[in-house]
């Protein structure tokens, strides 16, 4: 029986057993609907109050008096990128300005969004994935009223870390709301939604080793979106429905967990581990090559391309060896298609069709990296991959 290696934490992460026993705990007792006004759903409501207070905190924003963030807790990082999309159009007319390599729940939401398109501009990228800047400036400066920006943190497929800091400046000059998936980033690197200037954000917990079916999208004071999902009225009339309170806690935990490794030097191990990933694949042979290399990357990424290999035969033969690891996004590594945000990049198609996504977690130890290269090392030499 071959252990498994998982280096696929980007589409999911493996729960922490601390999340887990706690949510376990939570369940066992039984939390009341946090709209009840009997004692236990006063309780189950200060339960959620005190996750929602404490995500908050972690990402650093806004929380004094009437000047706090709202947080909205939805069922994902999909939701509550949808709902900033639709909901920032909804209240705020204008174009739609978003990344070109942005998560399919993003950029497949603005296009529903835009209708006829007439309102949406797809912010181009050079082949590093750094966003440009002046065509966005360009943009904001034109006489077309702008609803938004989205542009997210850091990249799902490469890695690649965009400077928002600059692009907040260059937006906060026009009066034009930022609003960034910050999903793969979070807990990773260091992250300040004040220091940044973002307007609204969103996060999940299941790629930070918390439960799947819950998220937030956070927002500042200033800013409101129509809502997607009507109802009772829950969360300010923002997202009707029961929230979820046990999930909501296993976030705010699985939140303080990670942003606890990271100040402990954990992500400093990861991105050292991955270097050395790297280095070992780039050995094997000089056609191969890691994405966006000299681009800021998030630590725990590494796509890479086999150049002269079949991605999916490959891909496949790394599975049957007992690696896990991706061929794109999650959401459609299933197809065939070459990923979106490498063609996005401008990269030759070579390099797109041979491109795998590996990614590490704090769960991910040396001897699982060493056996990946040994693995992948063995695939390209002896599983005749080559086109």
């Amino acid at each position: 029986m071959i252990e498994p290696i998982y280096l696929d934490n980007n589409a999911t992460t493996h729960l922490d057993p601390l999340v887990a026993e706690r949510m376990h705990e939570l369940n066992v007792m039984g939390v009341s609907n946090p709209a009840s006004q009997h004692r236990q759903g006063r309780q189950a409501l200060q339960l959620l109050e005190e996750a929602k207070s404490q995500i908050l905190e972690l990402m650093d924003a806004p929380t004094n008096g009437m000047d706090s963030a709202q947080i909205i807790m939805t069922s994902g990082g999909t939701e509550a990128n949808n709902l900033a999309v639709f909901g920032l159009l909804a209240q705020r007319p204008g174009l739609a300005i978003v990344g070109a390599t942005e998560h399919p729940s993003v950029i497949e939401a603005a296009r529903s969004a835009c209708g006829d398109g007439d309102q949406l501009r797809i912010l181009p990228v050079d082949q590093q994935g750094q966003c440009d800047l002046n065509r966005l400036e360009d943009w904001l400066n034109s006489d077309e009223p702008v609803s938004f920006v989205s542009v997210m943190l850091g990249n799902n497929e490469t890695g690649v870390i965009q400077n928002l800091q600059a692009i907040c400046q260059l937006c906060s000059r026009f009066g034009v709301p930022v609003h960034s998936d910050i999903v793969q980033a979070i807990g990773k690197i260091p992250l300040s939604m004040r220091e940044l200037g973002l307007s609204a954000a969103t996060l999940t917990a299941h790629k930070i080793h918390g439960p799947v079916g819950v998220g937030a999208l956070v927002l500042n004071r200033d800013l409101s979106v129509q809502p997607m999902i009507v109802g009772g009225g829950q969360q300010l009339g923002l997202r009707a429905g029961t929230e979820a309170v046990v999930p909501a806690v296993g976030l705010a935990l699985s939140l303080n967990q990670i942003c606890q490794a990271l100040q402990d030097g954990e992500f400093e191990r990861i991105e050292s581990l991955r270097d050395r990933f790297e280095a070992q694949i780039r050995q094997m042979s000089s056609d191969f090559e890691v994405i966006a290399e000299d681009a800021p990357r998030l630590p725990h990424t590494s796509n890479i391309s086999f150049r002269g290999l079949d991605r999916q035969a490959l891909h496949m033969a790394l599975d049957l060896n007992g690696l896990a690891c991706s061929t794109g996004s999650a959401c459609s590594s299933g197809s065939s298609r070459p990923s979106g945000v490498l063609v996005a990049m401008d990269l030759p198609l070579e390099t797109v069709q041979s491109s795998l996504r590996f990614s590490f977690s704090r769960f991910t130890g040396e001897d699982q990296v060493a056996r990946a290269t040994k693995i992948i090392g063995d695939a390209v030499a002896h599983c005749g991959l080559v086109t």
